[in-house]
């Protein structure tokens, strides 16, 4: 499945390193960030269950995520965050990964995937293999009815997800909502600028 995934993502300009769990996947994200260099970090229980924002907090990198959550002034906060889509490198999640190498990405606001599809000089993805699935009809069935429900779980929303366990997309409006915008990588043209590190373990939602 690994090779398979690889060969696939390759041809859309993307390249994937396999991590054997998550001690390793902590070693590739931080051996290709350089010191000193300005990171983003999306929301991601993936990343959090790596360590990455503890290693992150040791220092050593302009990391912005810290700065942004300290700022309660909402226009100045917005101005942050927008500044933080184009941090030199943005580490972050994925919802979900297709066979066909198709990377989906659900998102509330957005500014995670103006990063993702644009912003950021580089872009290191991080997913355990429970995020891999057939096909795109599969992914979207995923972002909807798994990664939106834990979520919203998460952060105690009252979406219809949230108390039924199912996506009701008709019904869904207002702020609770988390599934604002939906982002599908289907191809990279800047060489090297995503990496996908996919690790042999069930991480995050």
């Amino acid at each position: 499945m690994i090779e398979q995934l690889k060969a696939a993502l390759a041809g859309r300009g993307i390249e994937l390193v396999p991590a054997a769990d998550s001690r390793e996947a902590l070693r590739i994200v931080l051996e290709r960030i350089p010191k000193g260099a300005s990171v983003m970090n999306g929301g991601s229980a993936t990343l959090e269950d790596i360590g990455l924002l503890e290693a992150l907090g040791r220092g050593g990198y302009q990391w912005l995520r810290p700065a942004i959550a300290a700022t309660h002034e909402r226009e100045e906060r917005t101005r942050r965050r927008r500044q933080a889509t184009t941090a030199d490198w943005l580490v972050g999640g994925v919802n979900a990964i297709t066979m066909a190498g198709e990377i989906v990405n659900v998102d509330g606001s957005g500014n995670r995937l103006a990063g993702y599809a644009f912003g950021a000089g580089k872009v290191i993805l991080v997913a355990g293999v429970n995020k891999v699935v057939p096909d795109l009809a599969a992914a979207l069935d995923r972002i909807r009815n798994t990664a939106a429900v834990q979520e919203c779980r998460k952060l105690e929303k009252s979406t219809p997800c949230a108390v039924t366990g199912r996506c009701d997309n008709d019904a869904c409006r207002g702020p609770d909502r988390q599934c604002g915008k939906i982002l599908i990588i289907e191809n990279e043209k800047i060489a090297g600028r995503i990496t996908l590190v996919l690790i042999g373990e069930a991480l995050g939602f």
